[in-house]
């Protein structure tokens, strides 16, 4: 079984993704980035990260950039794990448009609205070796 993490300040969307992707990933949700951040070494035993483009900190006055997070984790992991930004922010035509200018590191890029199926399909395309954006 795969396992996924996904790093959102949005609680109710990470228990629908949780909910919904159960039976075939494991998952752990992170909330804030001092928690996400602080267990590094326990970030190497995933294989998918789900990371919010925009994050606040521990002390909530400041933000945090989601795209500074996908270059940190593939950077520092030593094994590359699948990295995909999330967004409410932005639609999903615009993530296609724009998405890899933003962040060339991110495997891939979804808008939280697109649908569930679509984040599915997005990732297991993403860990399928072989496949491509159009199979």
């Amino acid at each position: 079984m795969y396992k996924l993490a996904i790093l959102d300040d949005d609680e109710h969307w990470c228990r629908i993704i949780q909910r919904f992707l159960k039976q075939e990933y494991a998952i752990a949700i992170y909330k804030s980035v001092s928690s996400f951040l602080w267990e590094l070494d326990e970030l190497n035993q995933y294989d998918i990260f789900l990371v919010d483009f925009v994050l606040p900190t521990a002390r909530h006055e400041l933000n945090t950039d989601g795209m500074e997070i996908v270059t940190a984790l593939k950077r520092r992991l030593p094994r590359s794990p699948v990295v995909i930004l999330v967004t409410a922010y932005m639609s999903k035509n615009e993530l296609e448009v724009h998405g890899k200018q933003m962040c060339p590191e991110a495997d891939g890029f979804f808008a939280k609205d697109a649908g569930l199926e679509i984040l599915a399909h997005q990732i297991k395309q993403l860990l399928t070796p072989g496949t491509t954006e159009d199979s």
